[in-house]
């Protein structure tokens, strides 16, 4: 009985040297660390997320617009921006101009903030003649599904959309500072460019004069933009739904819903697009931040995936993070911020 006691002894302590030996087989495959941080609780659906500085703007669906600031490790609701009743879905910062825009169930709207980033600007409080015509400051409707904002010059901001309406499709706006000189302030007005191209369009990234769009079950096109003037360079089919695009160095980045993300390679004088690779994770990809060269994606109920980029034609799958239902993510410096059904989540990200 004793040698037998010893005996099992002796396998328990090899058994648990064995244990400690071996590997995690999904920490070793890992190149980044991700620590969680906390949750911004947004009271509805966080749909959307952007960050800039120490502040964090979402679209809170039926719970608004929200602005949060960063505060020794935490974060706290700064703002609360009126728009309307319905929804809020998505949000985007020019932070140059501090031209906020934001996107509803019906409506697109636009104001400028204060340069603290925390409320409007003063225009809409000191003159309340104005602030009446300022207020309800939209550019589009509720099929807006994607915008770029970038400033030309101190008086003048560009902004490219994409429309789901089969007759709007990618539209480009330009909004002017104005001089009231009889009230004595500035303001921003919106001149139409004009819908540039027809058909349901969905995700748009720009880069340079490059504009690539994508068009649901009809893949991605590539354009150029000389001035107001488009000049198609090529088009590509994806599996799937393409449903948003990101240039990626020499590359497309492409969120082809249930089919996964697919890699597309730009051609010489970027005048070509070709299938690289694809990669498939649990779950349908909706949404793609970049970090270094590390792909987020956007998951849905399966929440959020990291991809590796470092080989762009063998990508795999770095890992996933338990994050809940997730509409977007945004990567600011070493912060992650994902948009959940339980409000903004926040993580820590860095290379291992």
């Amino acid at each position: 009985m004793k040698n037998m006691l010893t005996s099992l002894i002796v396998l328990l302590l090899l058994l648990a040297l064995t244990a400690c030996l071996r590997p995690d087989p999904i920490e070793s495959g890992t190149v980044v660390d991700v620590s969680y941080v906390d949750v911004l609780e947004t009271e509805g659906y966080a749909r959307d997320v952007v960050a800039y500085g120490n502040k964090i703007f979402v679209a809170a669906s039926q719970a608004g617009n929200q602005i949060w600031e960063a505060q020794n490790g935490t974060a706290v609701k700064v703002f609360e921006p009126y728009f309307s009743d319905n929804p809020a879905l998505k949000i985007i910062l020019e932070p140059h101009s501090r031209l906020l825009f934001t996107v509803d169930k019906d409506k697109a709207f636009y104001k400028k903030l204060n340069p603290e980033l925390s409320a409007f600007d003063s225009v809409y409080i000191l003159h309340p003649v104005w602030s009446e015509i300022l207020e309800d400051r939209f550019f589009g409707d509720g099929s807006i599904e994607d915008i770029f904002a970038r400033e030309i010059n101190d008086s003048l901001v560009a902004v490219v959309v994409s429309d789901r309406s089969e007759g709007d499709g990618l539209q480009q706006n330009y909004f002017n500072k104005r001089y009231h000189s009889t009230e004595g302030f500035y303001y921003w007005e919106k001149n139409n460019v004009g819908s540039s191209t027809a058909g349901k369009h969905l995700g748009l990234d720009l880069r340079d004069t490059l504009i690539a769009v994508t068009r649901d079950e009809l893949g991605v096109i590539l354009y150029r933009l000389e001035d107001v003037d488009l000049d198609t360079l090529a088009e590509i089919d994806t599996p799937g739904s393409a449903l948003e695009v990101l240039f990626y160095d020499n590359y497309l980045l492409v969120a082809n819903n249930w089919a996964g993300m697919e890699v597309i390679s730009l051609g010489p004088g970027d005048s070509s697009l070709t299938h690289l690779a694809n990669i498939e994770v649990s779950g349908w990809v909706k949404q793609i931040s970049i970090w270094n060269d590390i792909a987020i994606l956007s998951c849905g109920e399966n929440g959020v995936f990291l991809v590796d980029l470092s080989d762009p034609e063998h990508p795999r799958v770095d890992q996933a993070i338990d994050a809940g239902y997730t509409y977007r993510t945004y990567v600011a410096n070493d912060m992650l911020y994902a948009a959940t059904r339980e409000g903004v989540k926040r993580y820590h990200i860095e290379s291992r």
